[in-house]
């Protein structure tokens, strides 16, 4: 196995690359202002600093007309200003490209070379490969199905949506409760707030079982039949005390309130369940276990025995925040991650390969071309990537 070390830092819940992306689009407040100025006063933090906003193909930025010494003096303007500059929502900037891209994958190896080309630009069919958007089709309780995207909404008694998320009405009547499901598809993303309150975001591949209304103090239970599912669940003390239960294949999770991650693929072995804040209890047949925030739990369907780590959980919930991050994780699961998120294939021609190893964190709206780009220079080009309009070839 071949690990590849990238610049890794040590800051909690994925602050530091949030403040930097931030503070070069002039939205940094002045308390993320406060904390950039105390990170770089460490000199291998400056180093990282730099590299953010230096390293990335697309930019116009050059080595050599970066002044981090005027980005320090500009920090501390800033904080003595006590303002905030209005929000950006739209990254056009280069600068700001380049620091969001180049958030990712910085290795120890990287050679920057402005004139070098990849195998993926001379192969890439133009517009094959989008990443993922809102999308997702809804069947209903009488098997009727909705496709739902942008610019596509829809409304009936129990639910209302406009396209890109589903709210059901809290005060429809229990009369006509029915089981209803949500599936998002490769490519796609979707949010929905159950008629309890509780608060669902599904990943790509997902698919959610769900009633459309909870009788009073009686279990609110939900399934997920598959894929990778955030849950902010209805605290139980306004439901007089009624748990929420989250079913997958061969795990349960019994909720009071709280924020949790369960990610459940069909074609993955294990299912992890993270705990952001609160608690809950994950159970196999016999075997329950509490886990506590920043733990997570893994339930093997080859075993019954349930494993706890210690993980940092903003981490593993990065893509509700639009972010891939990557801890020391193989080329076989990033890509399978990629494949869901752009709906693509992927083909090893060596399996060697599939074990190569990265840690990074990229914004999920960067084009597949430029994500694969960085993984390549990252390896030093041990790794070439070939682009057949939806199939991606590891070489």
């Amino acid at each position: 196995m071949c690990v590849l070390i990238i610049y890794h830092i040590e800051f909690s819940d994925l602050k530091i690359e949030k403040i930097i992306i931030k503070y070069l689009n002039h939205e940094a407040d002045i308390h993320e202002l406060e904390m950039l100025d105390k990170w770089l006063k460490y000199d291998e933090n400056e180093h990282l600093f730099t590299s953010y906003v230096k390293i990335d193909l697309l930019s116009q930025v050059t080595m050599d007309q970066y002044d981090l010494n005027a980005a320090k003096k500009t920090i501390k303007s800033n904080i003595k200003q006590q303002k905030r500059s209005k929000r950006i929502t739209v990254y056009k900037n280069a600068l700001i490209a380049a620091s969001i891209t180049a958030i990712l994958f910085t290795g120890f190896n990287w050679k920057l070379d402005e004139n070098s080309t990849s195998n993926t630009t001379e192969v890439e069919s133009e517009g094959k490969i989008q990443a993922g958007e809102s999308k997702a089709v809804l069947t209903l309780g009488n098997g009727n199905e909705v496709i739902l995207g942008k610019g596509k909404e829809y409304k009936d008694k129990q639910l209302i949506s406009n396209g890109e998320e589903i709210r059901y009405n809290k005060k429809a009547g229990q009369e006509q409760n029915q089981l209803n499901q949500l599936s998002v598809p490769k490519g796609g993303q979707f949010y929905i707030e159950l008629a309890d309150g509780t608060e669902v975001w599904l990943n790509s591949g997902s698919k959610l079982k769900y009633p459309t209304s909870f009788k009073k103090a009686k279990k609110r239970e939900v399934e997920l039949l598959f894929g990778e599912a955030f849950f902010k669940v209805s605290s139980s003390n306004l439901h007089r005390g009624a748990p929420f239960y989250v079913k997958t294949q061969f795990q349960g999770v019994k909720v009071m309130g709280t924020e949790f991650n369960i990610k459940a693929y069909a074609d993955d072995d294990e299912i992890k369940t993270t705990l952001i804040e609160g608690k809950v209890e994950v159970s196999k047949n016999n075997t329950v276990k509490e886990i506590k925030p920043n733990q997570q739990s893994i339930v093997s369907n080859k075993s019954e025995n349930i494993i706890i780590n210690k993980v940092n959980a903003k981490h593993e919930i990065a893509w509700i925040d639009g972010l891939f991050s990557f801890n020391d994780e193989s080329l076989r699961d990033i890509m399978a991650t990629l494949s869901r998120w752009y709906d693509i294939q992927i083909v090893f021609e060596n399996a060697e390969q599939k074990d190569y190893t990265f840690t990074g964190v990229v914004e999920r709206s960067e084009s597949i071309h430029d994500l694969l780009n960085l993984i390549e220079r990252t390896s030093d080009n041990q790794i070439k990537f070939e682009t057949n309009e939806k199939t991606i070839v590891i070489k």
